[in-house]
């Protein structure tokens, strides 16, 4: 058994001074402005954010070659201590996607804190997620991790720091990191030792039309290299319909290597097409590069990961962390990189269930009208 209390030992031990410096939008925010200005005021509106972690180990004694697990720590309408609305929740959740488990804890909304100065995120007091570390136990699986960031991308550009602007926030805020530590299953024992990991954000007040998102840090004969790709149909304030369209964020090679960025935000051209479960983005910038992505898994590959909104709606989260990519990259028509991983996290989500059924039947997702 993970030992608790070495476990939250380790989670100070790398709290110390040597840590990345502190990421705002990595921390939390519901509520935030009103702390800043001491006005004593409390948001009461509809809201939720979560921090998301995924981790796709290499095999090994302990791990096989379908092995892939998430872990999610969350919060739905913090006001709502008293559970006015059912969909009120601090949680956190589990998966693993070898044998198809999920497991979720729930909690009233008073048994989450959040930092608004570091990444500290505390659920029921013994779940704790850092940048830097990660420390689980929802039944019988249990979880002691470390983190070591790699890379991050602002996959919303400019719009990151206008709160007002849309009803859902994504950010990678660790693109590419890996993980070393333990987690344990029942009677199974899984080590990781520096397995390829992720870690985004989401926040907002309401889910989008639906989001799609393909992602690895693990390509075939290209070490180091990174696809950050997400996005969907936010809503503007007000309620109004946003551009459809996706973010894209690649690094070629290790620390240091080119990065490239495709954002509807700054009227980067976007367009995705997802059928018969196969997710096809092509990209072009005002920079004469351009991205095509395929992407591709088995429905078998795919769990149903499933979010209540903060207004009560089940949304479908279906998504594979074991998926198949492959990404073609130009500059001004010529091929700079040609790319393919089978490590590809990949992810289609809606509230609409007829959609996902689309997506993997005779019909299409229709993402663009």
């Amino acid at each position: 058994m993970i030992s608790m209390l070495t476990t939250l030992l380790s989670v100070a031990a790398l709290a110390a001074p040597a840590a990345p410096a502190f990421d705002p939008y990595n921390a939390y925010l519901w509520n935030k402005a009103n702390r800043d200005r001491h006005n004593g005021k409390v948001d009461r509106g509809d809201w939720f954010e979560w921090w998301y972690y995924k981790v796709v180990p290499p095999k090994s004694e302990t791990t096989s070659d379908e092995d892939a697990f998430y872990f999610v720590y969350g919060i739905v309408n913090p006001w709502d201590e008293a559970r006015s609305n059912a969909a009120s929740r601090a949680y956190v959740g589990f998966g693993s996607f070898a044998d198809k488990r999920m497991a979720e804890l729930r909690l009233a909304p008073g048994e989450f804190r959040g930092s608004y100065d570091s990444t500290d995120v505390r659920v029921g007091g013994a779940n704790v997620a850092t940048d830097r570390a990660l420390v689980g136990r929802v039944d019988d699986v249990e979880w002691n991790i470390a983190l070591e960031r790699d890379w991050t991308f602002n996959a919303m550009g400019w719009a990151m720091s206008k709160d007002w602007l849309f009803n859902i926030y994504w950010y990678p805020a660790q693109a590419s990191a890996f993980m070393t530590g333990d987690v344990r299953i029942g009677d199974r024992k899984i080590h990781l030792d520096h397995a390829p990991a992720y870690q985004d954000r989401n926040w907002g007040t309401s889910f989008p039309a639906w989001w799609t998102w393909i992602v690895s840090n693990n390509f075939k004969s290209s070490p180091g290299t990174v696809l950050a790709a997400g996005g969907g149909r936010p809503k503007l304030a007000g309620g109004f319909d946003a551009f459809e369209g996706v973010t894209i964020g690649l690094r070629l090679g290790g620390s240091g290597g080119p990065e490239y960025a495709f954002r509807p935000v700054d009227g980067d051209r976007v367009r995705v097409d997802v059928s018969f479960g196969k997710w096809e983005v092509v990209a072009r910038n005002s920079r004469g590069e351009e991205i095509r992505i395929s992407a591709f898994a088995p429905r078998e590959k795919f769990m149903d990961l499933k979010f209540a909104t903060p207004q009560g709606q089940v949304f479908h989260d279906f998504e594979a962390l074991r998926g198949h990519v492959s990404v073609k990259l130009y500059k001004r028509l010529k091929l700079v990189a040609a790319l393919e991983s089978d490590d590809a996290g990949i992810e289609y989500g809606s509230a609409d269930a007829h959609a996902l059924e689309n997506a993997f039947g005779d019909g299409r997702a229709e993402l663009f009208r």
